[in-house]
């Protein structure tokens, strides 16, 4: 079971930033799920978000056959997605960082996750986003939001 944070963060200039993170069941932060899953889902916002939908759906359908099979099929800053083999297994999703070389597909290990935990994350993103849209981020500054996805 995995367990979801959303919260906004004040920086010292007084910014407010979203945070999305995962954590473990001792409550310190996942690593692994944060800087691969969550970090993908932060980043995937329009069109982006459509364009990644669509590659899951033509996945889906069997009509997705990569041009290289050794690149990523889908990535954003430097966050990158695979979503057939080799990298992926099983129907899920392969995420690295690149960014960060325990993630990284080079020096390290990217992580696996499945297509509902993908889904899952980014219903948890949307909602909170739509959150801060309709209170502003300051008016949830403090307040945490979790979610369980099993």
């Amino acid at each position: 079971m995995m367990r979801i944070i959303t919260e906004v963060f004040k920086m010292p200039g007084g910014s407010m930033i979203p945070l999305l993170y995962a954590v473990m069941e001792d409550g310190q932060v996942d690593r692994a799920a944060t800087d691969t899953l969550c970090e993908f889902v932060s980043h995937l916002f329009p069109p982006a978000d459509k364009e990644f939908e669509n590659l899951l759906a033509q996945v889906s359908a069997g009509k997705y056959f990569p041009a290289n099979p050794l690149l990523a099929d889908f990535g954003v800053n430097d966050v990158n997605a695979w979503l057939v083999a080799p990298h992926a297994k099983g129907g899920g999703l392969s995420i690295s960082n690149e960014n960060i070389s325990d993630y990284s597909i080079d020096d390290g290990q990217p992580q696996e996750f499945s297509i509902s935990e993908f889904r899952a994350v980014a219903e948890c993103w949307k909602n909170f986003q739509k959150i801060i849209r309709e209170k502003g981020a300051e008016n949830i500054l403090g307040e945490r939001f979790e979610t369980l996805i099993p």
